[in-house]
């Protein structure tokens, strides 16, 4: 049986994207969402000057992640300052922080470290730290680093962001697939999103009709994203997309009707799985 969790959330500015301030019953960290236009606002919070590790987060137009910093802070949302001057990628920031007897040095260094290897196994998203802390997390610190983490992963889901690997939640029963000229590619839907799955085949020989999705595709393409293996382009990443035939268009090019196009290992559609 899942365990019922309680937040309290508040809205400093009272508008749902402004600044915010999450916190779980019972914990001793708090989540601060700061958007990088309110950073001189955010500086005037009781409490967030304290230690912890923040997320620098750049939203693609779909508010998905698409670039992502992790760092370490010893003074709160002063260290930001630094950010705000040397990197132009990020427009928010999402920063865990909590009192020093929860969070020590070695925690820090700890749970950075541990955060950033996540974010790069996950393959969502393009991970800005150009260099993996070298830090040996002690064996009596790691069940609390992974404790905390999952309280940071799932406050970060309740805003919208997975950080979890795609693949590791998926099974073959909820797998879906297309194989159209060719192509072979994989994703999976949960009722509002879906996921086209890394590893999966782009056929770039046919242009979308959607100039959005064409645009991300090529976008794709010079991050290295989707990359030419062997004369088949691939996706090396996961990406997100709002519809069924937005995933399906970005795969196959042209007009698609992703539910129709997408199936499950015995054959059935999207439409079959879903609608009826």
């Amino acid at each position: 049986m899942a365990i019922s969790k309680k937040l309290e959330i508040i809205y400093h500015n009272g508008q749902p994207d402004g600044i915010r301030s999450i916190r779980r019953h019972l914990s001793t960290m708090t989540t601060y969402v700061i958007p990088r236009p309110l950073l001189s606002e955010a500086k005037k919070l009781t409490g967030i000057n304290r230690p912890g590790i923040y997320y620098l987060i750049s939203e693609n137009d779909d508010n998905k992640i698409a670039q992502i910093y992790i760092g370490q802070t010893r003074n709160g949302v002063s260290r930001l300052d630094d950010h705000n001057r040397s990197k132009d990628f990020w427009n928010k920031a999402i920063m865990f922080l909590a009192d020093s007897k929860t969070f020590s040095l070695d925690m820090i260094s700890g749970l950075e470290a541990y955060a950033i290897n996540k974010a790069t196994e996950s393959k969502r998203y393009k991970v800005e730290n150009t260099v993996n802390p070298k830090y040996e997390i002690d064996e009596y610190d790691l069940p609390l680093i992974e404790e905390v983490y999952e309280e940071i992963k799932f406050i970060m889901a309740t805003q919208g962001y997975k950080m979890d690997n795609s693949k590791s939640t998926l099974s073959e029963a909820n797998t879906l697939h297309t194989t159209r000229n060719g192509v072979q590619a994989f994703g999976v839907y949960d009722g509002e999103k879906f996921e086209v799955l890394e590893g999966s085949e782009i056929d770039m020989s046919r242009k979308c009709h959607s100039d959005n999705i064409e645009k991300q595709r090529q976008t794709a393409i010079k991050n290295g994203n989707i990359v030419d293996i062997g004369g088949k382009y691939k996706l090396n990443v996961s990406v997100s997309f709002t519809s069924p035939s937005s995933a399906a268009m970005f795969v196959l090019g042209g007009s698609t009707n992703g539910w129709v196009e997408w199936k499950n290992k015995n054959g059935k559609t999207l439409d079959e799985l879903f609608r009826k």
